[in-house]
């Protein structure tokens, strides 16, 4: 071994030489490196590639599968995370994602609370926290308590987070197909993840995208010289024409309504959430029933920017004006008549506030005059009761413009809101 060593020194010394110079280099860009890789090697087997996502799947489903099954041997072996005192049995309680995802939002609910006002009581954990999937590990005509939250969330954590690895390993080969990002959702919650849901339906659409667009370059139906915007618009006509078998539109337009619905403004940066808006507001189109809530809540995120960048307030009473107007969805046959004119109430009050912000007052007061034959929609005249967070913010917006506007004695006149 020291002889071989010895004739090959010169090799190992030149090798430690190269690899002391690179290594910095090397660990500066190794972000960009790895992303190389992973695109030689998608390229090498193919992209998107259904094959190796759907066993990346199957190994993440293998994984929970044999977790659901109480009692196993490979399972006795967390057995001192549940309560065998208190069922006399030391039973192993098999995994359930709802379970986890309760535990979860249990002690996030919690976070300030001492520990010992988190112990449950014997009735929380008989009925609060019981599982019809391991109710039949009881023993007939004994009740089997529920487990500790806590310690059942994190007896089968580290076989939940083996599972979301995989699911998002078989993300990076699934395409425009939805059941990856749908996987991810569905342990996502229970680890307590939710911004892995955002990552994964965000991936999907721009996958979806970029896969459409190739496939339409490459049958050269894009034309030379569009800006992004444009090959956006171009894909976004494809997907919804459905061009392609492989990608579904109902499966995308899931994927943009996930972002919005499940993770919550929250969770996106305001800009992020208005191409996603875009996106929808181009699916929907102005003849069906959705396109006025999401013009509303377009024009919501606008007034929420306009608080860092004024002219977004202009915006928004521009968004706010088109949301009002119901003609595009009052001759759809099963529609809301009282809850669409509440929300032209609502669109046009928003609208004047928007103005308002902008010191542009007397438009603001053209419009809230304008309501006043309108209020029915919303007090006590309105069908289902009075709408009181409208009616108020109606009387205290008007309120603060007249006085905006010099004109104090009528607004001392408006009622404060009963």
């Amino acid at each position: 071994m020291n002889q071989i060593f010895r004739e090959n020194l010169k090799y190992i010394l030149a090798v430690l030489f190269v690899w002391a110079i690179t290594f910095p280099w090397i660990l500066r860009n190794k972000d960009t490196i790895l992303a190389k890789i992973t695109l030689t090697y998608n390229s090498f087997f193919g992209y998107p590639n259904p094959r190796i996502a759907h066993s990346l799947i199957a190994k993440g489903d293998a994984v929970l599968d044999g977790r659901k099954e109480g009692g196993t041997n490979v399972l006795q072996t967390i057995s001192q995370f549940f309560s065998a005192e208190e069922n006399g049995k030391g039973i192993i309680l098999p995994l359930d994602l709802a379970l986890m995802e309760k535990a979860c939002l249990y002690f996030r609910s919690k976070e300030h609370v001492e520990d010992h006002f988190l112990e449950l009581t014997w009735r929380e954990k008989a009925s609060d926290w019981g599982s019809p999937l391991f109710q039949r590990m009881a023993p007939q005509g004994e009740l089997l308590l529920g487990p500790n939250p806590k310690d059942y969330w994190n007896s089968h954590i580290e076989a939940v987070l083996t599972a979301l690895d995989y699911y998002k390993r078989a993300l990076r080969f699934s395409g425009p197909e939805l059941l990856a990002p749908k996987k991810i959702e569905s342990v996502a919650w229970a680890s307590c993840r939710p911004s892995e849901i955002l990552l994964a339906y965000k991936t999907h659409m721009v996958e979806t995208e970029t896969y459409v667009l190739k496939k339409l370059t490459d049958l050269e139906k894009v034309p030379s010289g569009l800006s992004a915007v444009q090959k956006r618009s171009v894909v976004l006509s494809s997907i919804k024409r459905s061009d392609f078998s492989e990608v579904s539109a109902n499966d995308y337009l899931e994927s943009l309504l996930r972002q919005i619905l499940l993770t919550g403004m929250k969770n996106f940066s305001p800009r992020e959430m208005d191409d996603i808006y875009e996106r929808i507001l181009y699916f929907v189109g102005a003849d069906e029933r959705e396109y006025l809530k999401f013009k509303f809540r377009r024009a919501e995120l606008y007034f929420q920017l306009g608080n860092e960048e004024e002219i977004y307030f202009q915006k928004a009473a521009t968004e706010f004006k088109e949301s009002s107007n119901i003609q595009l969805a009052s001759e759809i046959e099963d529609i809301n008549l009282p809850a669409l004119l509440v929300h032209e109430f609502e669109s046009k009050l928003k609208q004047a506030e928007s103005y308002h912000k902008l010191k542009e007052n007397n438009k603001s007061l053209v419009i809230l005059d304008s309501l006043k034959p309108k209020l029915r929609n919303v007090d006590e005249r309105s069908v289902g009761g009075k709408k009181d967070d409208i009616l108020k913010a109606y009387h205290n917006l008007t309120r603060s413009v007249l006085r905006k506007l010099g004109r104090y004695e009528e607004a001392d006149e408006i009622p404060f809101n009963e």
